[in-house]
């Protein structure tokens, strides 16, 4: 199941960027083979990462969040949408949802 996650450091009087910067490998070397990212995004000129996530589920997506990340005290996860394919829903409106 893809999810498109929008998150955002907040990190203002917590820690430093230099400590920011030593997380976010620390985090990129412990969770880069357990988190499948279909693809991640730096925001340019602000403190915000969008993600296109592929996890199995709402719930391995929140152990994701809540249990993996070393930075999920500094995360505030602004959006969490589901996504589906386009063409699957391109199927159930020929079939008009029914079925």
């Amino acid at each position: 199941m893809l999810f498109y996650v929008q998150m955002r450091w907040n990190i203002e009087g917590r820690m430093s960027f230099d400590e920011m910067w030593d997380y976010q490998v620390r985090e990129q070397e412990e969770v880069g083979g357990k988190v499948n990212a279909v693809h991640m995004y730096k925001v340019a000129g602000q403190r915000r990462v969008i993600a296109l996530l592929d996890a199995e589920s709402a719930d391995e997506l929140d152990r994701i969040f809540m249990a993996t990340l070393p930075l999920r005290e500094y995360l505030d996860i602004e959006i969490i949408w589901a996504l589906r394919e386009f063409s699957s829903f391109v199927e159930d409106c020929k079939r008009h949802f029914r079925e």
